[in-house]
């Protein structure tokens, strides 16, 4: 048997909240949330490639987040400046360095 790593935490989720959701489009979503699970804990460990779990959380997220380009963008923008306000704040002690 293949997993592990997240010691099969996909198909425990998938016993127990798969179809017993009691709203078609949350029995839905779980079922493609257990296959990214899924996709996780083989990539984890080494049963598949990180490629292939890449590809599944894409298709997960352009199914159900539906974010466009410019949301990643901003996204992308916001922890590029929050990284930046880290990093000023850990070299501030250069100010007094000539």
């Amino acid at each position: 048997m293949s997993g592990g790593s997240y010691n099969y935490m996909y198909s425990r989720i998938n016993d127990e909240y798969v179809d017993r959701m009691f709203d078609s489009q949350l029995n839905s979503m779980m079922k493609d949330l257990v296959d990214v699970l899924h996709d996780l804990e083989w990539w984890q460990s080494c049963d598949s490639s990180e490629e292939r779990y890449r590809d599944t959380v894409r298709k997960f997220k352009k199914k159900w987040f539906k974010q466009t380009k410019i949301d990643v963008q901003k996204q992308i923008e916001s922890k590029l400046e929050q990284t930046k306000d880290e990093l000023l704040k850990e070299f501030e002690y250069l100010k007094d360095v000539e």
